[in-house]
């Protein structure tokens, strides 16, 4: 258990210290432009339902500290979730039991999306969240520059 322990942690340290290198780089080399990001996590069933639960506490967490108006504005927020097929070509195949989920936001310019990783970086349950989604990652466009939207 003591080893598993520090599996976790060193895991919470690496997951940090990407996160904190990649929010510095993000703004350099013609990141600037960067409103926004995407994530996909790929979970097993049996972590189905904690990994959900994780994200609808980083949903309310949204809810209640983004601002929906200004310059700093979220402008989209989602979470979807969706089955992974065995061959999505055929889906008489069925399933793999994984589940797939993509958490998305972009803000209205770059200072939002900004505001989200300083915002972040307090938020309470912050290295949890990380751990969970590189846990799990299979992609993810991190940061992102918003090219099409229909409002």
């Amino acid at each position: 258990a003591l080893i598993n322990k520090k599996k976790v942690n060193m895991k919470k340290i690496i997951a940090t210290i990407i996160l904190s290198l990649i929010s510095t780089l993000s703004f350099a080399d013609g990141h600037s432009n960067a409103n926004g990001f995407a994530i996909t996590i790929k979970v097993p069933a049996s972590d189905v339902a904690k990994v959900e639960a994780m994200l609808v506490s980083h949903y309310n967490w949204m809810k209640e500290t983004h601002p929906m108006t200004g310059d700093k504005k979220l402008n989209s927020y989602s979470i979807m979730k969706g089955p992974e097929w065995n061959n999505p070509a055929d889906p008489s195949q069925g399933m793999t039991g994984n589940m797939y989920f993509v958490l998305n936001e972009f803000y209205e310019n770059p200072s939002g999306f900004a505001n989200h990783q300083e915002l972040g970086s307090k938020w309470s349950k912050i290295q949890e969240f990380q751990t969970m989604l590189f846990t799990y990652v299979v992609g993810y466009a991190f940061p992102g520059t918003t090219i099409a939207t229909i409002e």
